[in-house]
């Protein structure tokens, strides 16, 4: 890649890349799965972040059941979603001087909604896990064996898919959230008061087993999120789009405003390496692998 450093999206997607590395060289598979889920089961990624890591009920180690949507897209610079206020506000309101190049990238972190889709990396695969009616800023990353993706939804990979309600069992895990480094520089370099504090280490879960629900109303799911991508133009850095991505229209509607702005000629990384426009775009080729 012959990116300038000028573009501050480097660095931050470098990070991100970290990252999910981090997270997938953390994992370790235990194969296990409960038959009954009424201790330690969570709602959705905000009841485990709230009623799991806020009030303390559960610690590293431990294992837990997650009844919400399973997705294969997870999100760009994951954290506590209850931060993604701290993350934005301050935008709006400081009083140090920022660059529009510091401003641009500051904007791509904060919105928390980017949506990134990588696939499987090393025989384990980074998925998504949201409420059943998920938001891509409120979830929670997890990490699962390819082979037991391809098991338990054959259709993971897939050019379509979006998700399914499952309920899953795993480890509760930390890693180094690197991207949050990245962002911190940059808010101190401008003088913007951002509370890093709880983006410093990564929780994630540690998927060592998948029960698929698929009966009639209670498979119904959806995702809302922002499908990206990011160019050398000093201009239109980051084109981004926001919408339901389990609506194959609205999907659509999104990729085509991205692939049609102005700014697309120099695209250098574009958010989903499964249905990528061309390879030399891709995340995982150019940050992972």
């Amino acid at each position: 890649m012959t990116t300038s450093n000028t573009f501050l999206w480097q660095p931050l997607l470098e990070s991100a890349a970290q990252t999910i590395v981090g997270a997938i060289g953390s994992y370790a598979f235990s194969g296990v799965i409960a038959k009954v889920y009424e201790r330690n089961t969570f709602e959705g990624a905000l009841d485990f972040w709230k009623r799991g890591i806020h009030n303390g009920s559960i610690m590293e180690g431990d294992t837990v059941y997650f009844d919400g949507l399973l997705s294969p897209y997870t999100q760009l610079f994951p954290g506590d979603p209850f931060e993604n206020a701290r993350r934005w506000n301050p935008l709006y309101d400081f009083e140090g001087t920022i660059t529009k190049d510091e401003y641009q990238a500051m904007d791509f972190y904060a919105s928390a909604d980017a949506a990134l889709r990588v696939g499987s990396l090393n025989g384990e695969t980074i998925v998504g896990l949201y409420h059943r009616y998920g938001y891509v800023g409120d979830g929670l990353i997890g990490v699962a064996p390819t082979t037991l993706i391809r098991k338990k939804l054959p259709n993971f990979f897939t050019s379509g898919y979006h998700g399914s309600r499952v309920m899953v069992s795993g480890k509760v895990s930390r890693c180094p959230s690197q991207h949050s480094t990245i962002a911190k520089g940059i808010a101190l370099n401008a003088g913007i008061k951002m509370d890093f504090s709880g983006q410093q280490n990564l929780w994630y879960l540690q998927i060592n087993g998948i029960k698929l629900i698929n009966k009639g109303h209670k498979a119904v799911t959806c995702l809302l999120g922002s499908p990206w991508a990011v160019t050398e133009s000093k201009k239109h850095q980051y084109l981004v789009q926001y919408g339901y991505i389990s609506d194959a229209h609205e999907k659509k509607d999104c990729v085509d405003q991205i692939i049609s702005s102005k700014a697309w000629d120099k695209a250098q990384v574009y958010f989903d390496d499964i249905d990528n426009p061309s390879d030399a775009l891709s995340f995982k080729r150019q940050f992972i692998i």
